[in-house]
């Protein structure tokens, strides 16, 4: 990927610096240098012929219909000139980086609060339930496929490409599987420790814990029951949507800002 480094352009976009990779794509930081917009430039290490270059792209055209908070919008895709994909999508990171929902919990000590664990489960559903209604697939979600922007909201990178660019479409169990994956990460961010069998209930790690989250835990993850749909599982959470419980103690929000480029002028095209 010589053609990509630190200087170069892709369009109107500079190259400013190399991010942590995702487990799809190389990512950098991009500056549209016209607008002085941030933006992250994601290129896949796939040398496409025809064939998977047309499947790349109805891919991308087909995941273009989610358009939905929670998920990572592509702003544009297109070729390099060695033919790999690259997209281009909205800068959500801080000084430091992108920030993941995997990263969060390591500052995080390893373990949210109650309502912020589910506040996250919660929008992870909510987006599940709309994209699942429209047909479009991803499989199950893990911590570090989700990106969390500058207010703490949470957002899917590259949902559904996987198995949009390959064709695949829906297997009997992997509506469940997807809910499954959610319930999974919602244990770990609530009580602090990663899902053993049996399970540890919520009750026993976490001081004055609502015990009715041992029974949503007790359904979600058991295996041969589990909740079939997003809306099931929301219904079945203990608290109403849109109802905080008062938390026991206050808990430290992290301060999370966006770089600036002051000092990067037009320069010239390489």
């Amino acid at each position: 990927m010589s053609e990509f480094r630190e200087g170069a352009f892709f369009g109107p976009y500079r190259l400013v610096r190399r991010l942590h990779s995702s487990k799809h794509a190389a990512r950098w930081l991009g500056l549209h240098v016209r607008q002085q917009t941030s933006h992250v430039i994601h290129v896949f290490p796939i040398c496409a012929d025809r064939s998977e270059s047309r499947r790349f792209t109805q891919g991308f055209e087909r995941l273009g219909a989610l358009n939905h908070p929670h998920i990572l919008r592509a702003e544009q895709f297109a070729f390099s000139a060695t033919g790999l994909p690259v997209v281009v999508t909205p800068y959500t990171g801080n000084q430091d980086g992108l920030l993941t929902l995997g990263r969060l919990l390591d500052f995080k000590g390893g373990q949210l609060g109650v309502f912020e664990a589910e506040r996250a489960a919660r929008q992870l559903l909510e987006t599940l339930d709309f994209a699942q209604g429209r047909g479009i697939p991803n499989g199950p979600l893990a911590l570090d496929d989700i990106l969390v922007d500058r207010h703490g909201s949470l957002i899917m990178e590259h949902y559904g490409l996987r198995m949009a660019t390959r064709g695949e479409g829906w297997s009997a169990d992997l509506k469940s599987e997807e809910v499954r994956a959610v319930v999974i990460m919602a244990y770990q961010m609530m009580t602090g420790i990663e899902l053993t069998e049996p399970p540890i209930r919520p009750s026993s790690a976490v001081r004055r814990i609502d015990r009715a989250w041992d029974v949503w835990f007790d359904v979600g993850l058991a295996p041969t029951r589990g909740f079939d749909t997003p809306g099931a599982a929301m219904n079945a959470m203990p608290t109403p949507a849109g109802v905080a419980p008062a938390p026991p103690e206050p808990e430290p929000r992290i301060r999370v800002r966006f770089p600036r480029f002051r000092g990067l002028g037009r320069g010239s095209r390489r």
